[in-house]
């Protein structure tokens, strides 16, 4: 049943996709001389194509052939958004150009300037995506602990794979340990969809070399659902990082609750277990921390003796204007938070997932020094 509730999703998405492909190739098709029209249509149509066929050829083999689509199918998906929402609002002013000089034709002028504007756009996005940011934010909670100050390194979501591969994710290790954190904590989506080109690449050689005093520790996001959960647990496990599905894990009176992701339901047909029964097993006059990869229902969990709640997943949209739907999808879509006396944190993310773009936020590592009573 889940299996063909997929399926039904997946092909409405790829019919809308490619049904807006077609909107934005008739508008370039404007611009181009008639001689060049069917070139033009058979080279938007691979870049359409692309990243899904890449995705698919990757499950089989990692190769040039593989990375290369994926890569530009990424870039194309970026564009694109741009294009095509630029396009609607070219063809708006046209009409209401229209309704006042119907001599008046702006059409190709319009769709001229949409086009330098979206890669413009997308240029600066994929310098920022590969611009990461390293902030610190001071925690004061009131409960007694040993130890009384605790300095943590949190990043969520790098989707390591074809795209996040080795130059950006030793660039986050070398981040990570020059802050020189007592504990690290990955809030899932370590990894994207499939695990071949994580492999292919050896990116766990560089998860190794993090280092804190405490170590590394982790909780499933999606993505690790989506692409596999045993196979992308073991091979975390297995590069010295210590995976949470609904356990805790403490340092000396500092209790960290780790929980599973919510999409586990989805993929398995077993929930999680609730936070209540996770609660139960802690002591809740020390400090407790809970990892959630998720940002739903975030005042809820503050209705638990959560002192300090870790999330990600939202990536704040990612790009422009999507941000506007994480923001009605999630109480907070990015940013620090004190809600019911939890303080809450939801990542923006390191890596990014489809287009190699960032347009409305910037990647990041963030740096709590968590001070105790």
């Amino acid at each position: 049943m889940r299996s063909s509730l997929f399926y039904i999703i997946f092909t409405a998405i790829l019919t809308i996709y490619l049904t807006a492909n077609f909107y934005v190739l008739q508008r370039i098709q404007k611009l181009v001389p008639n001689q060049y029209k069917i070139l033009t249509a058979t080279f938007i149509s691979i870049l359409a194509l692309s990243f899904l066929v890449g995705r698919i050829l990757e499950r089989y083999t990692v190769c040039a052939a593989s990375d290369f689509l994926i890569w530009i199918g990424a870039l194309w998906l970026g564009i694109f958004i741009y294009l095509f929402f630029g396009f609607i609002i070219g063809d708006s002013i046209q009409g209401i150009v229209h309704i006042f000089i119907k001599t008046l034709n702006i059409q190709k002028a319009a769709y001229s300037i949409v086009i330098i504007v979206s890669i413009i756009i997308t240029f600066v996005g994929f310098i920022n995506a590969r611009t990461p940011h390293v902030k610190e934010i001071a925690i004061h909670i009131d409960k007694p602990s040993s130890p009384k100050h605790l300095k943590i390194a949190y990043a969520s979501d790098i989707h390591l794979g074809s795209i996040i591969a080795n130059s950006r994710l030793q660039n986050l290790v070398r981040l990570i340990n020059s802050a020189q954190p007592d504990l690290i904590i990955f809030g899932g989506d370590i990894l994207d969809e499939d695990i071949k080109p994580v492999i292919e690449n050896n990116l766990g050689e560089l998860l190794v070399q993090l280092k804190a005093r405490y170590g590394v520790i982790a909780v499933p996001g999606n993505h690790e659902y989506i692409g596999g959960i045993q196979n992308a647990i073991n091979y975390i496990k297995d590069h010295n990082i210590r995976v949470l599905r609904d356990e805790v894990y403490s340092i000396g009176d500092i209790q960290i609750i780790g929980r599973d992701d919510r999409s586990k339901y989805a993929f398995t047909g077993s929930r999680r277990l609730p936070l209540e029964n996770l609660i139960k097993q802690i002591d809740i006059s020390k400090p407790v921390i809970v990892i959630d990869h998720q940002p739903f229902k975030l005042s809820q969990t503050a209705s638990y003796p959560v002192d300090f709640l870790l999330s990600g997943h939202s990536h704040h949209g990612q790009l422009f204007p999507f941000n506007y739907i994480t923001k009605k999808l999630y109480e907070i879509s990015w940013g620090y938070k004190v809600i019911n006396k939890t303080h809450v944190y939801v990542s923006s993310g390191y890596g990014t997932w489809g287009p190699p773009i960032r347009t409305n936020s910037y990647p990041e590592i963030v740096i709590f020094n968590v001070y105790f009573k």
